[in-house]
């Protein structure tokens, strides 16, 4: 049973005996193979599978730094609705990825969040403030480094855009994956990912240092 946080039930996800021997030969995410659509089970193996992560995110908070309560907020407000058992399983699914980021050999992974996204109180002010808290602790872990662009920046290169950048073992094997609004986007090609190397090194160099980063986030939870 996974724990969840807030007022809301628990819900026990079931694994049949199959989808087990699956996820123990393959990986955890097959376990979500009949309830998940697939690009979400891709995005888990990319990860799992990476050298390095990094993402930038205007209006969310990044997904592998979501509290419990902030993802099942955001499933909420999906339309056409979730019904509860997916929101939950979606919930339970990002809770999973992110046990990538406690592994005794991590991946480093460097997070841009414009400020936009940490102004928003999803949940409600109490969320809010514990999602922003969350990020700060995150943020003091030795492979996880979080940096804020501020509204008082203006426009910046890719402004607007959630992308997760993905290292594999080799160059060949980067992928990205670009959050549209029918679901996320794979990218491979080459060019595309030396654009959106490139691309991601001007926002993280316009972005606020991580320990200004994380005065900006003192700051914004001290004003809630």
């Amino acid at each position: 049973m996974y724990v969840q946080g807030g007022d809301t039930v628990a819900l026990t996800m079931e694994v049949s005996d199959h989808g087990r021997r699956l996820a123990e030969s393959s990986g955890w995410w097959e376990t979500f193979r009949e309830v998940l659509p697939s690009p979400l089970l891709d995005i888990a193996e990319l990860e799992h599978h990476a050298t390095g992560l990094r993402s930038a995110n205007t209006s969310h908070v990044p997904g592998l730094l979501q509290t419990t309560d902030h993802a099942r907020e955001i499933f909420r407000q999906v339309v056409p609705e979730f019904s509860r058992s997916d929101i939950e399983h979606r919930v339970n699914h990002r809770l999973q990825r992110q046990a990538l980021l406690d592994r005794s050999s991590p991946p480093a992974y460097r997070a841009v969040i414009h400020e936009a996204a940490l102004r928003v109180p999803v949940g409600g002010p109490a969320v809010a403030r514990n999602q922003l808290r969350h990020l700060l602790e995150q943020g003091e872990r030795e492979h996880i480094t979080v940096q804020v662009i501020p509204f008082a920046i203006g426009a910046y290169p890719g402004s607007g855009q959630t992308i997760l950048y993905v290292h594999g073992s080799v160059p060949r094997l980067d992928t990205v994956s670009l959050d549209q609004s029918h679901g996320p986007v794979m990218v491979d090609a080459e060019a595309e990912l030396e654009a959106y190397r490139l691309l991601l090194a001007r926002m993280e160099a316009v972005a606020l240092t991580p320990e200004d980063s994380r005065d900006f986030i003192h700051r914004l939870i001290a004003d809630q």
